[in-house]
């Protein structure tokens, strides 16, 4: 058994404070933790009771490791895991932390594929075949991955979308020849991820884009 010995306040963090036991310190919480663990000056704490309040300091850690992340914009279940196993977090606090976030509505992979669908759609038009694997390296099921993909198209079909890149694309290709032209808007709509057979529809219309 190890004696608190004190609790003092982090001069560089007023969040946090430094616990010391048997007159060394021997970790930092936040008060959050502290408050949660219960635990105060001249309390015996065994080893296992010491890695318990550490596992919850690394669970609300995680939590708002987690927080931070979604601040900066939406991710999907998968993205936040690896981005908190790459912050060397443990499974035990990535699982919590999730949980939490989702249990608040914060994480939610199927209105993450809508919103992504309806940006990606305003913002870089793509081609079902390139929205669908994006969804798919976001981590995100078959059927959220088709929630998606219905979201992006549901204000305008993917021939329309395509039809509006490939016009602005030819705008921006005026002043080359229409055959240097004519490839590399080809290119241009394949690599935006439209399939061969629109693209080849697409490019049929050249004199009305």
């Amino acid at each position: 058994m190890r004696t608190i010995t004190a609790i003092e306040i982090q001069k560089k963090d007023p969040h946090r404070v430094s616990v010391f036991l048997d007159g060394e310190f021997a970790f930092g919480l936040h008060q959050d933790v502290l408050l949660e663990s219960g635990i105060a000056t001249g309390d015996e704490l065994s080893d296992e009771r010491i890695q318990q309040i550490l596992d919850l300091e690394q669970r609300k850690r995680a939590r708002e490791k987690a927080l931070r992340l979604l601040s900066v914009r939406a991710r999907s279940r998968k993205e936040l895991h690896d981005r908190l196993v790459q912050a060397k977090f443990g499974q035990d606090a990535v699982q919590w932390a999730l949980a939490e976030l989702e249990r608040l509505g914060l994480v939610d992979d199927s209105g993450f594929a809508k919103a992504f669908g309806q940006t990606r759609s305003i913002t870089r038009p793509s081609g079902a075949f390139l929205l669908r694997q994006e969804l798919r390296q976001k981590g995100l099921c078959d059927a959220d991955v088709e929630k998606g993909i219905q979201a992006a198209y549901a204000e305008k079909s993917e021939r329309g979308q395509a039809f509006e890149v490939a016009s602005k694309r030819k705008r921006a290709l005026a002043s080359l020849p229409e055959e240097k032209a004519r490839k590399r808007l080809n290119d241009f709509l394949l690599r935006r991820g439209f399939n061969w057979d629109l693209v080849t529809e697409i490019m049929e219309e050249w004199d009305r884009l």
